[in-house]
């Protein structure tokens, strides 16, 4: 038997490894529904940033950047395989991703809605069906008691839009009156506002900086050892150089994700008093019956729509490049980290579930409900009559 032998020096590497391969699981699992969340409500620049700093679920980001930009060779490469159990063979695998339809993609991770895509109340949250059931938006002109849909009010000057010129009227604001209206992104603290969404970004980026700047000061500065021996020259190199294309190819990914959406603000024109609602009708979609409800939205009206055709566009050739980015960002990342002193593991593991956090915290809106009535089914018109003449 040998004797025991004792040290002074913490096992650090040892932990380090036994933390990582015991939390990576766990990462894993949760992360997709995660980050699918997030970037649900992604609508600019701020949450690509949050997005990028400290990621979780990095390769959940770049099948859903895959999946939106329309490139069906990576559909393929990427593709979800179904296992069904047979005499002969035993498992059958399909692919499904390649043949996927677009409004699949845009109903779990856009925050658009369109002809094919909707949101409906079903008492207890909003629902992001693929299917029509012919809502529109209604907006009362309580200055004189008329009531009107988008297209009409925004033509009679009772809303306005920052986001659009009046030039452009005829081409963007036909699709929005067509498409289902987008109910979570109109309950009220739905999103926070874009000054608290920079502020997140900023924080995230000092905290991204911190964990790039404390291996190197201990690789070059302090001198700190890897397993008693000085740490290779490759190390810290391959750290920053991974670490930055990782967060290059995630923002790139995100903008993906972000820009193949428009959004568009209505807010009423000066000196109007408006109240916008939904009727949602009774209707069964997609196998699952939906009451009628009225659903009273703000004074203002926000909408998302998806890109008439994005194929051929450079979201294609941006989704590409930032996979490619990621990946290898990824694989030299790691081969940076498994060189440094285990600080620079647990440091940046710390980063990411910092900013997990921050991300969820950005998110607090999908918490909050609408303000909705129940409806007798069949009598949304007798309702939505009373309800003018009060």
């Amino acid at each position: 038997m040998n004797p025991p032998t004792s040290s002074d020096e913490f096992a650090g590497d040892e932990f380090s490894n036994n933390l990582f391969s015991d939390l990576a699981p766990l990462l894993t699992l949760f992360g997709e529904q995660v980050t699918k969340q997030f970037l649900s409500l992604s609508l600019g620049w701020a949450d690509n940033v949050l997005l990028a700093m400290g990621p979780l679920g990095i390769m959940t980001i770049i099948v859903s950047a895959i999946r939106v930009g329309g490139i069906k060779q990576l559909k393929a490469v990427v593709g979800r395989w179904d296992c069904r159990h047979r005499v002969e063979p035993p498992i059958i695998l399909t692919c499904i991703r390649a043949r996927e339809s677009r409004s699949t993609a845009e109903q779990e991770l856009l925050s658009s809605t369109s002809a094919d895509v909707c949101e409906l109340w079903s008492g207890r949250e909003i629902v992001r069906l693929i299917g029509n059931p012919q809502m529109k938006w209604l907006i009362l002109d309580k200055t004189d008691g008329k009531l009107h849909d988008l297209q009409s009010a925004y033509q009679t000057n009772v809303i306005q839009s920052d986001t659009k010129s009046r030039s452009d009227e005829s081409e963007f604001i036909p699709t929005l009156s067509d498409a289902a209206p987008n109910l979570a992104l109109n309950v009220r603290h739905a999103t926070a506002s874009h000054k608290e969404l920079w502020f997140w970004a900023v924080i995230g980026v000092v905290l991204q900086g911190t964990a790039l700047v404390i291996p190197g000061f201990a690789t070059y500065r302090w001198a700190w050892l890897k397993a008693g021996a000085p740490v290779a020259g490759y190390g810290y190199p391959c750290f920053l150089v991974g670490t930055l294309l990782v967060i290059a190819g995630v923002l790139g990914c995100g903008h993906v994700i972000e820009g193949i959406t428009t959004e568009h603000n209505f807010e009423p024109a000066y000196g109007k008093d408006i109240q916008s609602l939904v009727l949602q009708r009774s209707a069964t979609v997609a196998d699952q019956h939906f009451s009628s409800y009225a659903i009273l939205g703000p004074s203002w009206i926000r909408t998302s729509t998806l890109e008439s055709d994005p194929k051929d566009s450079y979201f294609s050739i941006l989704a590409a490049t930032s996979t490619l980015t990621a990946l290898v960002g990824f694989v030299i990342q790691f081969v940076g980290l498994r060189a440094l002193h285990w600080s620079a593991t647990i440091l940046q593991l710390g980063i990411t579930l910092v900013m997990t956090g921050v991300r969820a915290r950005a998110r607090r809106g999908l918490a909050f409900d609408p303000t909705a009535t129940r409806i007798l089914d069949g009598h949304e018109k007798a309702w939505l009559a009373l309800y003018l003449g009060e």
